[in-house]
This record gives structure tokens, sequence and C-alpha cells, in this order.
């Protein structure tokens, strides 16, 4: 249980670093960013401010949290509320027809669509997996199972961080 728990921490931590990364990288990837939200017609004036600066702060914390062993839990918790947000919002805005460019890993996202929605909520059923299991994965994990739950947690990351671009090899033409 512990190596499974390492690889979903490492992971989660993966995408959610990254994402915040993309953000808050440049003052031009912050602005892409907060201008992409625009899309979201709920969301206009301060809550679109809100909104643009509590997402990558979100993301940090969430990514520091599962960095820190004691705050393991509530980094899974905190990831999966967050990550419900991201699914119930990208759905209704793909639900409704609204076209918003995706810009979750920074400024070569897509639109938003069905790919999206479930790329969220893989990483949402990953988040209630690591939460469920954080209570019962205490112990040691020996070298060699760390090796490989990093190893494929970081392939996995680049996958979800690159599922647009997946999504579009298995897409019909």
């Amino acid at each position: 249980m512990a190596v499974i728990e390492v690889a979903l921490r490492t992971m989660l931590a993966v995408v959610f670093g990254v994402a915040f990364i993309s953000k808050a990288r440049s003052r031009a990837a912050f602005a892409e960013f907060a201008s992409s939200l625009g899309g979201i017609r709920w969301l206009t004036g301060g809550k679109r401010l809100i909104a643009s600066v509590a997402i990558p702060v979100l993301e940090a914390a969430v990514t520091v949290l599962l960095i820190v062993p004691s705050a393991v839990p509530w980094a899974f918790g905190a990831g999966a509320v967050l990550l419900t947000g991201f699914t119930v919002v990208t759905a209704s805005e793909v639900a409704k027809g609204h076209e918003i460019r995706c810009r979750c890993f920074g400024a070569s996202g897509g639109q938003l669509g069905p790919a999206q929605v479930a790329r969220n909520l893989v990483l949402l059923a990953l988040a209630i997996a690591g939460l469920a299991l954080a209570p019962a994965s205490h112990g040691a994990v020996g070298a060699a199972g760390l090796i490989i739950a990093i190893g494929l947690a970081l392939l996995a990351g680049v996958a979800i961080i690159r599922w647009d671009d997946l999504a579009s090899l298995v897409s019909a033409p």
C-alpha cells in the first residue's frame, strides 16, 4: 500500500506542480491563464480575479502538501476538492457549448472538451484513491519500490500533462 501511495503522491505532485508553474512562470503566462477564465461567462469581474489567483495558489499548496508526509491525507483531500471543482466547471462549460481555451498546463492548450473532463475525472479518481489509501499505507518502502513507484508516477504525470496531445492521436480526424 505504501508504494501505491508514493506513486499517487508523486504523480499528483507532478501534475499540480506543472500546472502551477505553467501559470506562474511569467506575467505573460499568468495573464494568458487569467484571460482564458473569461470564457467562463458567470466568472466575471472580481470573481474572475479571485479565481485566477486562487487556482495557482491552491495548486501550489496541494503540491507542497503532497511532499510533506504528515500532510498527505490533507493533500489528497484538498486535491480531490480542487479537482471536483475543475471537473464540474469544465463539464458544465463543455455541456453549454462554450469555447474556452484550456490553459491548465501552459499556453499550448486547446479548447476545453470531453477529453479534459475525462482527464479531470481520472485525476479525481486518483486523488480519492490516495485519500482512501493514506490511513492504511504506513510503513517503509524499499529502495526498489521507491524507484519503480516514482518512475512510473513520473511517466503517468507526463501522460496526464500531455493528455490533450494523446487524446488528439486517438480521436477521429
